[in-house]
């Protein structure tokens, strides 16, 4: 009878086994991550390096504007020195006007006014055709006006002449000079230096003849035309 339970008890652990070896067996669970999440922090981040860009090309661009604005105001400051000379300059040659407005100035800085347009007598071949400025030999002589050197050549009784021509056609005789400063061909500006008083040609001492020519034509009196340009020889 005591074996009877054993046979009992290994029959249904037989069965028990057939049983687990019967059923399908488990199935594995995948383990799915988590989709990750950017945090606040980094697109914060992404925020201040673009506010960072943004900033650092705003600078950029003023750091230009400022040196434009630098270099404009030396371009003003320079001009403002040069008008300042050139006032200096025109004044000496007895214009005191807008240097910007400026059509004409005496030829000499110091000088005598000696003879006139017009005369006559044994010193010259015939009717005077200029106007006389007793100067120092050496003196600058300087262009009353603008315009073209139509020649620099010694010439006769005049000695040695230089004549610039103005944009209407009018000439300018400078005579008697000791050497010129410029050349045929030469744009001259007013008061631009052409020459130094002399005694060359018919001359008695160290002066200068001036004599407007206008159209190249016959000579008109210098002291005319300079107080019509507003000058006070």
């Amino acid at each position: 009878m005591s074996s009877l339970p054993r046979r009992a008890g290994l029959v249904v652990a037989v069965v028990a086994a057939a049983i687990a070896l019967s059923l399908p067996a488990p199935r594995a669970t995948a383990v799915v991550p988590e989709p990750t999440v950017r945090d606040g922090g980094q697109q914060s981040g992404a925020r201040e390096g673009g506010h960072r860009t943004r900033a650092r090309e705003l600078a950029r661009q003023l750091r230009e504007r400022e040196q434009s604005l630098m270099a404009l105001n030396r371009r003003a400051d320079a001009r403002e020195r040069a008008l300042v000379g050139r006032k200096a300059v025109l004044a000496t040659y007895g214009y005191t006007g807008d240097p910007d407005e400026v059509r004409a100035v005496l030829p000499l800085a110091s000088y005598r006014v000696s003879a006139g347009f017009g005369l006559t007598g044994p010193l010259w071949e015939a009717e005077h055709g200029g106007q006389d400025f007793g100067a120092s030999a050496g003196e600058q002589i300087v262009a009353v006006a603008a315009g073209e050197v139509t020649d620099v050549a010694f010439s006769g009784p005049y000695g040695l002449r230089t004549i610039v021509t103005l944009p209407d056609g009018t000439e300018i005789w400078y005579c008697h000079q000791t050497d010129a400063s410029v050349y045929a061909g030469q744009y001259v500006d007013v008061a631009d230096p052409v020459g130094t008083v002399g005694s060359t040609g018919n001359s008695t001492g160290p002066h200068l003849h001036l004599e407007v020519r206008p159209a190249g034509g016959a000579p008109v009196d210098p002291m005319d035309w300079l107080i019509a340009e507003g000058l006070t020889p």
